[in-house]
């Protein structure tokens, strides 16, 4: 079949869907920048943090996401240190996925041993957080 006579819709629905993620992504990004997720505006609870009492390991996320977006990095690692390295992985996802145009994504292959340390990363992170130990404080999402 020749390509230009081909069915234009898949192709207008992949754009139309990248554009609107890119709307959804860049207003929400404009929210959490404008209002301080520490002092109001509406925003999700954790429920690990409400059920529990406990930090999960994205507890402090938007306040953290708040504060690199005013240039602050210490006050953002302060409540929540795996805030930088995921914002880079996530922007480099998104990254991956406009830069495909209107080809398929497809999803980066990593090494077991890589996706075996980011788990044990995140799993030791959470637990120690948490733990009422002198020193660890900083770890706390200080909710």
């Amino acid at each position: 079949m020749d390509p230009a006579l081909a069915d234009p819709r898949p192709r207008l629905r992949a754009t139309w869907a990248r554009i609107t993620g890119l709307v959804v992504f860049g207003a929400t990004l404009a929210y959490v920048g404008l209002v301080d997720p520490a002092t109001g505006g509406v925003y999700p609870v954790c429920p690990s943090r409400v059920l529990l009492g406990l930090d999960c390991p994205g507890c402090g996320g938007l306040r953290a996401t708040h504060d690199l977006l005013h240039g602050d990095v210490a006050a953002a690692t302060d409540h929540n240190l795996l805030i930088v390295p995921f914002l880079a992985v996530t922007a480099w996802l998104g990254w991956r996925v406009l830069a495909a145009g209107d080809r398929p994504v497809v999803a980066p292959r990593l090494p077991r041993w890589l996706t075996a340390a980011a788990v044990a990363a995140v799993v030791v992170f959470t637990v120690t957080r948490n733990l009422p130990v002198a020193g660890l404080e900083y770890l706390a999402s200080d909710a």
